[in-house]
């Protein structure tokens, strides 16, 4: 059933023509690991868009991400945001020197250009999730799985 939640409406405002989702992180370490799980878990919905689990090393995928003709490219990644665990924002490009995107690199701002490079219209913004943990070994938390389901809701209900 639709729930029409604010960050429902939040992402469905920034999205424009074709979508392909990028899962970053590092699934060895806890929360880090939320943009794959992310990709996991839409890889059993029926979303219209492209799906990539680009783990800690994003610009090996820019080829392809290229290739699927996005006009939307929507980032999944755990942010250091200063904020409580679980905690979402939807960050435009312009936001994404505020936070700490800290277990890969290089910065997501450098691919994102790198993607931009003769396609400058290209829409990108980030889904951020603040974590509890990203220590080696660690599991996903409660905290960042709840708001993992409610962002899968938002982006299931958008691009149905």
């Amino acid at each position: 059933m639709p729930q029409n939640t604010p960050l429902t409406r939040d992402i469905k405002d920034k999205i424009r023509g074709n979508v392909t989702i990028v899962g970053i992180g590092n699934i060895m370490r806890g929360d880090d690991g939320l943009g794959p799980k992310l990709i996991e878990l839409l890889r059993t919905e029926k979303v219209n868009a492209k799906l990539f689990d680009c783990g800690t090393a994003p610009e090996n995928y820019a080829i392809p991400i290229l290739a699927t003709s996005a006009d939307t490219i929507i980032f999944i990644d755990a942010a250091e945001m200063g904020r409580s665990p679980g905690e979402i924002a939807v960050l435009g490009l312009e936001d994404i020197s505020n936070v700490s995107f800290s277990t890969h690199s290089p910065s997501p701002r450098l691919f994102v250009d790198l993607l931009k490079t003769g396609k400058e219209d290209i829409n990108v913004f980030f889904i951020s999730i603040q974590p509890k943990s990203t220590s080696l070994g660690a599991h996903l938390s409660g905290e960042v799985m709840a708001s993992l389901d409610m962002v899968k809701s938002a982006l299931v209900e958008t691009l149905v």
